[in-house]
């Protein structure tokens, strides 16, 4: 198959030019922007047709066939996704305005789709902005004051990714128990054996609070210490942080069976993507997380989708560096109110008007490759 490249002033001034060079039946694969006005990639119909390879031994032959046709249904299913997109944009505005204000606040499509699903009908645009925070905010796992792991004391672990914040959200934590319980009722677990001075630098938060510090370097090590700790209110242990592709990241559901709660901290300035991967890896089973570097993301709503999704409970938010002023009991209301907001700033990452249908295009076929890719894909 033949496609023929073609950029024009504008749309009509392109679809002419297709006419006078490929002919009447001519069919436009894609159209997208272009600097001189708008670009077209165009192939006469009878390109489309599929030659027959001549013998069996012309393998490959039909394997490019088959990649150029698989190539084509892309161009396609973008280009239609754009159609679609401007479709529904004219049919139902506020609906896709909702789309709009989601995706750029951060959060993902899974999401943003399934809410937009159920948006009431006869809404207007206020209205209907209305309606997101407040369903944003119901779904927003938050943990109540009655559920403060803090007041009630027991045995956590935080785990998480390398550099989510680990070590000083820990020292955070025993600062606020310390003033709970008194430091003789709270203890530090150092389980770090990977990260070079993670127990010197646990053991100085330690020394500064008056509290008890242990150092474990494997498993029999750590259970020792925490039948030692039995009468201890609160015991709190760092665990070694890793990647979350890492087959090491899951070696911490292990403490499960030894009476530790799992706390999944997870870093609020990542990309979606890593985001969810942390989730995903570390959140499975935890008891709840805990945001950190609140303070570095604009943006936190792509954290907020993940937890929505995977309904795991908030514990805290955490930003900067001070022991323990910068560790706070979340509100929901705030932290949607603050992802909302973040899709309003002007920055070169944001989607301009042109920009939208292409957007589309790529997310059909994301999902065209997610269906693929499925128990029945090929």
């Amino acid at each position: 198959m033949s496609v023929k490249r073609i950029v024009a002033a504008n749309a009509r001034e392109g679809l002419d030019r297709v006419r006078r060079e490929l002919g009447d039946d001519a069919v436009v694969l894609s159209t997208r922007p272009h600097p001189q006005g708008v670009e077209l990639l165009a192939s006469a119909y009878a390109e489309l047709a599929v030659p027959a390879p001549e013998s069996a031994s012309e393998a490959g032959g039909s394997s490019r066939i088959l990649q150029e046709l698989a190539r084509l249904r892309g161009l396609l299913q973008n280009q239609l996704a754009g159609f679609a997109w401007g479709t529904a944009r004219r049919r139902d505005p506020v609906r896709v305005a909702l789309l709009q204000s989601l995706f750029a606040a951060g959060f993902g499509s899974a999401l943003a789709r399934t809410l937009a699903a159920r948006l009431p009908r006869g809404l207007d645009a206020a209205a209907a902005q209305r309606w997101l925070r407040q369903v944003l905010i119901r779904n927003l796992p938050v943990q109540g004051r009655e559920d403060d792991m803090l007041a009630g004391g027991g045995r956590y672990a935080l785990v998480g990714s390398t550099g989510a914040g680990k070590t000083t959200t820990l020292a955070k934590l025993a600062a606020r128990g310390v003033e709970r319980h008194g430091a003789a009722q709270v203890a530090l677990v150092a389980a770090d054996a990977h990260r070079v001075g993670a127990a010197a630098q646990l053991q100085i938060y330690a020394e500064l609070l008056g509290v008890s510090f242990h150092v474990c370097e494997d498993a029999a090590q750590l259970r020792q210490a925490l039948a030692g700790l039995a009468a201890t209110r609160l015991v709190l242990v760092d665990t070694a942080g890793f990647a979350p592709a890492d087959p090491r990241a899951r070696a911490g559901q292990a403490l499960d069976a030894s009476g530790v709660s799992r706390i999944a901290v997870i870093a609020a300035n990542q990309q979606g993507a890593a985001i969810e991967q942390a989730v995903a890896t570390f959140g499975a089973g935890a008891a709840a997380c805990i945001l950190t570097k609140l303070d570095e993301t604009p943006q936190p709503g792509a954290a907020l989708d993940g937890l929505i999704r995977h309904r795991l409970p908030l514990a805290y938010v955490a930003g900067g560096q001070r022991v323990p002023e910068d560790l706070h009991a979340p509100s929901a209301a705030y932290l949607i109110d603050r992802a909302l907001k973040g899709g309003q700033l002007v920055t070169p990452y944001a989607l301009e008007a042109e920009d939208w249908p292409l957007f589309a295009g790529v997310e059909a076929e994301r999902a065209e490759r997610r269906a693929m890719s499925g128990p029945h894909g090929g």
